[in-house]
């Protein structure tokens, strides 16, 4: 409902940072620009996805794809970086033109525990995904990325939340790699992707942990804004 989007070959995910001399004054609005172009089974060309189109599910090569994002609000990420984060995503939302039909927008907040904050298919409208995502609030406690990721695995893209056709699934993790269970979570990592999902992973702050990000998906090109 909020525009068109297109299908290639190959899926990429890309960030451009804004140039630091317009940080200082841009930083709220805009952190970077991050695109995804993905392959789709049913996915050849460009699709009309907007409210009034008339273009039902998968008609004219429809992209199909849904996004769950995962954001660390651990004690070592602290309630500045985990403001970032949600900048982030709200970012991306916007410049992306993303939780337009048929793509959906999910929300999972961990530290000790794993909670889902924002379903799929709960929210419709942009405005009210936005204030949602911004009324989020950070709790602190230790960097549990293993029940981040289960609760993707095992509760992220179910028929309840989804439209129920072949869609896309992408985990996009915003954490600082500094997880508590590497070898569990390493080992978690693997069974989301055995699942279908395709996992990415962001890092926040000047000090995250590259290796860490590495083994939970693949990293989101580019330099780090945050």
């Amino acid at each position: 409902m909020y525009g068109a989007t297109n299908c290639f070959e190959n899926t990429k995910l890309q960030i451009t940072c804004l140039d630091k001399t317009k940080m200082k004054f841009w930083w709220k609005l805009l952190l970077f620009v991050i695109t995804i172009e993905l392959i789709d089974k049913n996915c050849h060309g460009k699709a009309d996805l907007s409210k009034n189109s008339g273009q039902s599910k998968g008609e004219n090569g429809a992209c199909k794809y849904d996004i769950i994002f995962l954001l660390d609000m651990s004690s070592s990420v602290g309630p500045s970086g985990f403001e970032k984060a949600k900048d982030y995503v709200i970012e991306t939302i916007n410049i992306n033109e993303l939780n337009y039909y048929p793509t959906q927008i999910g929300i999972i907040t961990f530290s000790q525990d794993a909670n889902m904050d924002i379903p799929l298919k709960q929210y419709k409208e942009k405005d009210k995904l936005i204030e949602a995502i911004r009324n989020i609030q950070w709790k602190g406690g230790v960097t549990n990325t293993l029940k981040g990721l289960n609760l993707l695995r095992l509760q992220g893209f179910t028929e309840e939340n989804r439209y129920g056709e072949k869609i896309t699934k992408i985990g996009i993790v915003v954490t600082d790699g500094k997880c508590t269970h590497p070898v569990a979570t390493n080992a978690e990592a693997e069974r989301v992707e055995s699942n279908g999902i395709r996992l990415y992973s962001k890092g926040i702050g000047d000090d995250f942990d590259e290796e860490g990000l590495r083994n939970i998906g693949r990293l989101v090109p580019g330099t780090d804004c945050f």
